[in-house]
């Protein structure tokens, strides 16, 4: 999907980000767009655009998000650093960090942390770079 600029669910979900309707993507979905975009886009967009999601969640949100992806970090690499990461501490970069191991090294559980809600927002994570990929692209 992020290899071809006219792949129709990249349209779809950039009006879902430009409607601000990203919370209707359905969840196998967003998880597919993200692995997608995870795999095939540049890694410094990749990047940017995590860190970008999970700095401009709420305290709150960031924390589940934390708590998730620690534990699937936790499962995946115990003896990782990511997987030492306190919850109830954690800053958006270190949560993004956490993402960026995850979906990188650990593809086989990217889908399940997606689906799963470790991703808080994973509709609007996929929107969001479905949005930017396609502006890179003059679209």
């Amino acid at each position: 999907m992020f290899q071809d600029p006219n792949h129709p669910d990249l349209q779809t979900l950039a009006d879902h980000h430009d409607a601000g309707t990203h919370d209707q993507i359905p969840a196998d979905q967003a998880a597919a767009a993200l692995a997608a975009f995870q795999q095939n886009a540049d890694p410094a967009l990749v990047q940017q655009l995590v860190a970008q999601h999970y700095a401009n969640m709420t305290p709150e949100q960031l924390q589940a998000a934390a708590q998730s992806l620690q534990q699937k970090a936790a499962a995946a690499a115990p003896d990782s650093e990511h997987a030492a990461m306190d919850p109830a501490t954690a800053t958006a970069e270190q949560v993004a960090a956490a993402h960026h191991t995850v979906f990188s090294e650990h593809p086989h559980v990217a889908r399940d942390v997606a689906i799963g809600g470790a991703v808080v927002g994973a509709g609007a994570l996929a929107a969001l770079a479905a949005r930017h990929y396609l502006r890179s692209r003059g679209s």
